[in-house]
């Protein structure tokens, strides 16, 4: 059963940026399609060899264009990113991988074939400020692809390493700003725990990760993608 979207929008925007992001056409976010199936087999495959989409299943999109939006949905959904950046923007998100937490009530409650929501939501512009300057200000320092590598390829797709890295949990101990993101999805989710983190930087030439492809290859006790946008900036910036 797939359980429709509910939105939560409630927190403070930032007026200048959204009438710039209009201005110049500029759209990120997911594509998800909730309905199709999950292992791809059968006589009726949804995807072909080549990943492309041949069903008529319905699919939802979800943009991700202000700081602080978010997406929560089960990793076993087929999705990919979309991005029509126009403009000299650098959209940064961050994808949450996560776990059941270590609870009797959370394995009750969220295995893969009870684990049906999406939800969409957003937090509040100020306090995702510190994080969002973090990011863009150090991302090849703190964040730097040394520290936390992705790997070479992902469901035969090959990732660009300079525009995507990839956090261990513990390995951000030392990140006062990820603590806190990780912490607040944790306290907000609590039947949930994140595993790792993996930041991507877009822009017009990169890709983002815009083939269909599920998370659950990731690591098999993966059951729910927390995706936000944890900064927009401007090219020069960087």
């Amino acid at each position: 059963m797939y359980v429709s979207l509910r939105s939560q929008f409630s927190y403070d925007l930032e007026p200048l940026r959204v009438s710039s992001l209009f201005k110049y056409g500029d759209d990120n976010g997911l594509i998800l399609a909730p309905t199709c199936n999950p292992s791809n087999d059968g006589v009726k495959k949804c995807f072909d060899s080549f990943r492309q989409k041949q069903c008529s299943h319905k699919t939802d999109t979800v943009p991700l264009n202000l700081l602080g939006q978010y997406v929560l949905f089960p990793s076993r959904w087929w999705h990919k990113g979309f991005y029509n950046i126009r403009s000299d923007r650098v959209f940064y998100t961050a994808q949450l991988f996560c776990t059941a937490a270590q609870d009797p009530d959370s394995w009750s409650n969220h295995t893969r074939k009870q684990n049906r929501n999406m939800t969409m939501g957003g937090i509040a512009v100020s306090q995702m400020q510190n994080i969002s300057t973090d990011i863009q200000n150090n991302w090849d320092t703190a964040y730097s692809e040394s520290k936390f590598p992705p790997s070479k390829a992902f469901d035969g797709g090959k990732i660009d390493r300079s525009t995507n890295r990839h956090l261990q949990r513990n390995t951000w101990n030392n990140i006062p700003d990820m603590c806190d993101l990780v912490n607040y999805f944790e306290s907000q989710y609590r039947r949930l725990r994140v595993d790792s983190v993996w930041l991507i930087k877009k822009t017009r030439e990169n890709d983002g990760f815009q083939g269909w492809h599920r998370d659950f290859y990731l690591k098999t006790d993966i059951i729910t993608t927390k995706v936000v946008n944890v900064g927009v900036g401007e090219v020069n910036d960087n």
